[in-house]
C-alpha cells in the first residue's frame, strides 16, 4: 500500500481538500481502493466525507499514537493507497505521519506566511528521508 501524508506547519493551505480531492481522483483513475485517515482533531476531513454521497473511498478516523497499527490493518485489508490528513501546527504529530509515509505532499499558498512556514517542514522530511512535492 502506498502512503502518502499532506502536510505543513500552517494551517488554511488546503491539506485537508487536497487529501479528499486526491483520493477522488485516485479511486476514479483505478489505484484504489483507496482511503482516507483524518489524524486533525479539527475532523474537517471526516465532514468532508460524510457529507459525499458516494461511498467508494474508506475512511478512518485515527490517531497518530495508533497511525501506525491502523495503516497496518489498513494493508492487511487490502488497501492500495491511503492518504493521511494531518493537523496543523503539530510537528511531532507531523512526524509521525512522515514516518508511515512514502511521499508527502506540501500545499503551499503563494504568500509570505506560507512560505515561511515550509522551511520547518523541508527539516523533517528531510530528516525523515522521505521525498516530497509541494
Amino acid at each position: 500500500m502506498r502512503v502518502i501524508a499532506l502536510a505543513s506547519q500552517k494551517g488554511g493551505t488546503g491539506k485537508t481538500t487536497l487529501a479528499g480531492h486526491l483520493a477522488v481522483q485516485a479511486h476514479m483513475a483505478g489505484a484504489g481502493p483507496v482511503v482516507l485517515l483524518d489524524t486533525d482533531n479539527l475532523g474537517t476531513l471526516a465532514d468532508w466525507w460524510d457529507a459525499r454521497p458516494a461511498d467508494d473511498i474508506a475512511f478512518v478516523e485515527s490517531h497518530m499514537a495508533r497511525l501506525a497499527g491502523d495503516l497496518t490493518a489498513l494493508r492487511e485489508d487490502g488497501f492500495r493507497l491511503a492518504m493521511i490528513d494531518t493537523p496543523a501546527g503539530n510537528p511531532m504529530a507531523i512526524q509521525t505521519a512522515l514516518q508511515q509515509a512514502d511521499l508527502v505532499v506540501v500545499p503551499v499558498r503563494v504568500g509570505p506566511h506560507d512560505l515561511k512556514a515550509i522551511g520547518p517542514l523541508l527539516d523533517l522530511c528531510d530528516r525523515a528521508g522521505k521525498p516530497l512535492v509541494f
